[in-house]
């Protein structure tokens, strides 16, 4: 679906699920309404440059958004008009921008090297934590607690909000970190790179938990954690989206493919659907239940128990129970494969 005249930037679900925000490179925004495969109203217009990021407040009545014009925008969803003024202290391109879970803080991450935490209703600005190169992407834990950041260097930063105290950093990746999500629990940090990994992290201590995801061939351009905690879904320039599961870390099904490069990905609260939006401006909506069903099309007797066990749990909408049983599958099926390839020429 073409939604801009540009690249998609950045893309939310609000809670109801019912909406997708939108955020391009041609300055504005769109609200697009998932089951009519419309839009809602005008566009959302006053960044004078690409608009990088948005995120939407918890009770879905203001969207936040930031770009390359160093500016931050708050917006009023019923009027489409801004709350107050354009928030200008940042003094470079302003790459994320993320509301706390309840509602009353927002904090922007820019290449300026700085994050700014404000009063979500009035723009005030709380605390500033300095970091130590350009920040890529904020986002609070699951409690408003803490603040995990990402920057071009490879690096996680994690923040306590209420003293604006480090509380460690981690040395992450080989490549910019372009994501960073938390756990619903908020016991693990999950974070997507330029160097075509993602990886697990222990929010605690910042300790790397498994093995990394790879498939990619591309850069990492975002990330997605499902509401359950069951799996995460990842953009790339490689021109697809992929699922991967949080317990194996291993793919699930097929990479889902787009004709340009994939810039953003978001799950919807339910997780019942997930959006990516492209450079060529089209966002597209894929079903989680369609993604996990095609998992189940083999027909071997290594997999008939849980793939029939899997398909009987994902008609009911069981999705972390149906996960796991897809799971097994795929295991017994890399298993069988390993097995083949070691004694064909015995």
């Amino acid at each position: 679906m073409q939604v801009h005249t540009n690249s998609v930037e950045a893309l939310a679900f609000f809670k109801d699920g019912r909406r997708i925000i939108t955020a391009s490179m041609d300055k504005t925004l769109r609200i697009w309404d998932v089951e009519k495969r419309a839009f809602i109203g005008e566009r959302f217009e006053g960044h004078c440059d690409i608009v990088m990021s948005v995120t939407i407040s918890p009770d879905d009545r203001r969207i936040a958004s930031s770009g390359e014009d160093n500016t931050i925008i708050i917006w009023d969803v019923k009027s489409k008009q801004m709350v107050f003024k354009p928030l200008v202290e940042h003094t470079r391109r302003v790459s994320s921008v993320c509301f706390s879970p309840d509602g009353e803080r927002l904090a922007s991450g820019s290449w300026d090297g700085r994050v700014i935490i404000r009063d979500a209703e009035t723009g005030a600005v709380l605390s500033t934590l300095e970091g130590q190169g350009s920040v890529l992407c904020v986002t609070f834990s699951p409690d408003g607690l803490k603040l995990a950041c990402g920057g071009p260097r490879g690096t996680i930063w994690v923040w306590c909000t209420d003293n604006a105290e480090l509380l460690f950093n981690i040395d992450a990746h080989d490549g910019w970190v372009n994501s960073v999500v938390w756990s619903p629990d908020g016991q693990q940090l999950v974070s997507a790179s330029d160097d075509k990994t993602i990886k697990f992290w222990d929010s605690l201590n910042g300790f790397q938990i498994g093995l990394p995801c790879t498939g990619h061939t591309d850069i990492i351009c975002s990330l997605a954690i499902s509401s359950d905690d069951s799996f995460i879904a990842t953009a790339s320039q490689d021109t697809t989206v992929r699922l991967w599961s949080t317990k194996s870390h291993l793919q699930i099904g097929q990479a889902l493919s787009h004709t340009a490069y994939v810039e953003c990905v978001a799950i919807s609260p339910s997780g019942e659907l997930l959006a990516s939006g492209d450079s060529d401006g089209k966002i597209r909506l894929w079903s989680i239940e369609n993604i996990l069903s095609a998992i189940f099309g083999l027909d071997s007797s290594h997999h008939f128990y849980f793939a029939h066990r899997s398909k009987r749990k994902l008609a009911r909408n069981l999705y972390v129970e149906a996960l796991s049983d897809a799971n097994k599958v795929r295991t017994i099926s890399i298993f069988v494969s390993t097995f083949v390839t070691m004694f064909v020429g015995y």
